[in-house]
């Protein structure tokens, strides 16, 4: 792998070196234009077209990843179409894509990642090998039409909760999905949108990652109805950013009452001793019967690697002397591990 830091002038240098790649029946191409510093989509992408790209009638490609490189639906249709052996497909920050269609009954594809392409519309798959699908964006409308064996869904940005009310719909597609990952970035926008959402039941779930960001204020009690949902969920990891900590604000915690039975291994990173995180771990220690392990990190995720950084030493140790209250009061012993 080969980096440079180029501009829009060199297009004609990239072109040679895709041409290149193809022609020598590369197996693994990675095209990642982004800049250190500046969103993709905010910056000139390189533009990757048919001159660019002339396709033989076989491609030998097992990995396509295209980073800030706009590339148009016909061009990768052809690309995914002419690659029988493709298994890995990674979009980010093209521009150009609006109605894509991964298609094809003798498709090889396993995995499928779209980020932040914001002028994509639409999303049809039909691909009987999907195990895994990652999508952070813009509202679209995804059409799942033959997908039997996908085990994997990670989903973020505004488009979540648009899905979420049409799982009910789509459960018949998810009978084999044990992993699900959602990344929630305004936990209270979510919320309402999502106050009354049935969840169809998610037999075969058995790991579910949450990365939220909210405020102290806020209740994670909202995702005890999408935990109920999953019987037989085994690990849950919550990733917490507050935007902000009130060490004097409090309210009075919400008891959640439920039974599950399946769920053995909790991990809560962010922790930091205030209302929101410490209600939800309280009704996790409650709930799970059979726990076996809870793993939790204090700190403040989003002063993390900042200039500010060292300011939140003191919520760091809130923190942990809150978890260390919840050891006692709960007799969680070896239960609780405190990193």
């Amino acid at each position: 792998m080969v980096r440079f830091d180029l501009s829009d002038r060199y297009r004609g240098e990239i072109d040679e070196w895709v041409r290149f790649a193809f022609e020598k029946k590369v197996k693994r191409f990675e095209l990642d234009l982004s800049s250190y510093n500046v969103s993709c989509y905010q910056a000139s992408c390189y533009p990757l077209t048919l001159q660019a790209l002339p396709l033989p009638s076989s491609i030998s490609l097992t990995s396509l990843i295209l980073k800030c490189v706009d590339i148009n639906e016909e061009l990768l249709e052809n690309i995914i179409s002419n690659s029988p052996f493709l298994e890995c497909l990674s979009l980010g920050d093209s521009s150009s894509l609006v109605h894509l269609r991964v298609a094809g009954p003798a498709l090889c594809l396993k995995y499928v990642e779209i980020i932040f392409c914001f002028s994509l519309e639409s999303l049809e798959l039909h691909a009987p090998n999907l195990l895994s699908l990652k999508y952070s964006g813009a509202k679209i409308n995804i059409s799942f039409v033959n997908i039997p064996n996908l085990v994997e869904i990670s989903l973020g940005g505004e488009d979540l909760p648009y899905f979420a009310r049409k799982l009910c719909g789509l459960s018949t597609h998810f009978s084999k999905l044990q992993m699900l990952e959602l990344d929630v970035l305004q936990l209270e926008v979510i919320e309402t949108k999502m106050e009354r959402l049935k969840y169809p039941i998610f037999s075969q779930l058995k790991q579910l990652k949450l990365h939220v960001d909210t405020n102290s204020t806020a209740s994670l009690l909202f995702f005890s109805r999408l935990i109920k949902a999953c019987p037989s969920l085994y690990r849950l990891a919550l990733e917490l950013k507050l935007a902000s900590v009130n060490p004097s604000y409090r309210r009075k915690m919400v008891k959640a009452r439920s039974r599950h039975y399946s769920l053995k291994v909790v991990e809560v990173t962010g922790f930091v001793g205030q209302t929101v995180d410490t209600e939800f771990c309280i009704y996790l220690i409650r709930s799970a019967i059979m726990l076996e392990k809870i793993i939790i990190k204090p700190c403040f995720l989003d002063a993390r690697g900042s200039a500010y950084e060292n300011d939140h030493v003191e919520v760091e140790k809130a923190g942990r002397e809150r978890a260390e209250q919840l050891r006692s009061k709960y007799c969680l012993g070896d239960k609780l591990v405190i990193l």
